[in-house]
């Protein structure tokens, strides 16, 4: 990405949107409120299935007077504009620009909140507001941590409004000047905060852009994880590699040297179902093998042999009558939220 801009208007034109489940509707909502004037570029970012097709920003065009436009590389920023996150890459701020990279999954998610709100805290600063919607989870907690300590201003649905409350309640854990609104009332506040003069954009705090150029592919080693946080004994669950632990204000997030990156809920959840992954992996293979060591042994003409055979097929089956009383156990009891 290019270099991080000092210039600007000194006015605040710049609004991210992060949301997860039920955040659609909501968004609806808040952008349909919003007069075809409004001075501000919004970029919309989506934790669902239908994130950044044509439905989407259809359905979008339908509740809103501005404009919907499904975000695309080099994409220049213009106001009184929506765009909106596409599928399987991340989607990013530039100095006048739009960016999409398909660097490593942020929160078990590829687009991820955080990195968009993050390119905002760079390249915006006091000229960006992040609005944290309905959701599960935590992803955009550490993204509007990074716009708030790079002089932005932080909103987020109420979460006795929402109607997922985690990542609304996520977000005012990590931030306290985080402000909760009525999703019928933030249209409002949108339209007295944009245009109003900020502070310009002073010297970003080196770690927020070291993790951005993470996000880029520009900066993924392991070394640079070093600097950001400390060793710890657990494996990315998504490359095997090793963790480095990020202490971010009352946040306590992970990351591995090829940019994987975790809130510790997130990680619980990607170690949960790793673990899922492979209890049902070893079941399939246990029984398997027993049956494979059973017709072996059904030709074998040898006695001995063919107990033997018969013995360890017995093994095997035993081996996953007890894997499945683990999953069985397990599923009773989940460890993390859907």
């Amino acid at each position: 990405m290019e270099d991080v801009s000092h210039g600007g208007s000194d006015r605040i034109d710049t609004l991210v949107i992060g949301g997860s489940a039920g955040a659609f509707s909501a968004a609806c909502d808040v952008l349909g409120a919003l007069p075809s004037d409004f001075p501000g570029a919004i970029f919309l970012c989506l934790h669902q299935p239908s994130q950044g097709g044509s439905n989407s920003v259809e359905l979008l065009r339908r509740r809103t007077r501005l404009r919907v436009r499904r975000a695309e590389e080099g994409m220049p920023i213009e106001p009184h504009t929506i765009y909106v996150a596409v599928p399987d890459v991340h989607f990013l701020i530039g100095s006048d620009h739009i960016h999409l990279r398909r660097g490593a999954h942020e929160n078990n998610f590829r687009p991820a909140i955080d990195p968009l709100f993050r390119s905002a805290a760079v390249f915006r600063g006091p000229r960006a507001i992040g609005l944290i919607l309905s959701g599960l989870m935590d992803d955009g907690a550490a993204g509007a941590r990074a716009i708030a300590r790079t002089g932005g201003t932080i909103l987020v649905q109420n979460p006795d409004d929402a109607e997922f409350r985690e990542m609304p309640e996520a977000t005012l854990r990590a931030e306290d000047s985080a402000r909760a609104l009525p999703v019928d009332a933030i249209a409002a506040e949108l339209c007295a905060l944009m245009g109003q003069a900020c502070a310009p954009l002073g010297e970003v705090p080196w770690d927020i852009g070291l993790e951005l150029k993470i996000t880029t592919l520009e900066a993924a080693s392991m070394s640079n994880e070093e600097k950001l946080g400390t060793l710890t004994p657990f494996n990315c669950p998504h490359c095997n590699g090793v963790l480095w632990e990020i202490e971010d204000g009352p946040m306590t997030r992970y990351r591995c040297h090829t940019g994987h990156a975790y809130t510790a809920t997130s990680l619980s959840a990607a170690q949960e179902e790793a673990l899922d992954f492979g209890l049902f992996n070893a079941l399939r293979a246990s029984r398997g093998r027993a049956e494979l060591i059973r017709r072996i042994a059904a030709k074998e003409s040898e006695p001995r042999h063919r107990a033997r055979l018969e013995g360890r097929a017995l093994k095997f089956e035993e081996d996953a009558e007890h894997l499945e009383t683990l999953i069985m156990r397990r599923s009773a009891v989940p460890d993390t939220p859907a």
